[in-house]
């Protein structure tokens, strides 16, 4: 059974094992045979898979989205934001309804009776 890593993990692995053939078992030949291993080969020898064995920007670029599929994207997350913003009105309408109409009701009142007072002038 083979590992998967990043080329980064797969560094920080293979100098671990270069520390820890140093330090701990005491064999800085081997240490050494190990650090000037090239990754590719260490990874090899130790049968783990690179998940990212070439970081290119051809290869960044292909596995990107498109613009139209992004714009497609934007707009899906937009209506569903907008969904979302009327599902939280109706909750807020439910927990205090009719708040925000009594003031409104209040002041529609004391306009209408400054017209009427205007018109009787």
């Amino acid at each position: 059974m083979s590992k998967t890593l990043t080329r980064d993990h797969l560094q920080s692995r293979k100098e671990q094992a270069v520390r820890f053939t140093r330090d701990v078992l005491g064999d800085p030949d081997r240490a050494g045979e190990i650090a000037d291993e090239s990754l590719d080969d260490y990874a090899e020898r130790r049968k783990i898979k690179i998940t990212n064995p070439s970081i290119g920007r051809t290869g960044i670029m292909s596995k990107g989205k498109t613009k139209a599929e992004l714009e497609a994207e934007i707009a899906e997350l937009q209506e569903e934001n907008q969904e979302l913003q009327d599902q939280l009105d109706a909750v807020a309408d439910i927990v205090s309804p009719d708040d925000g109409d009594e003031d409104d009701d209040e002041t529609g009142d004391d306009d209408q009776g400054g017209e009427e007072d205007d018109a009787q002038d």
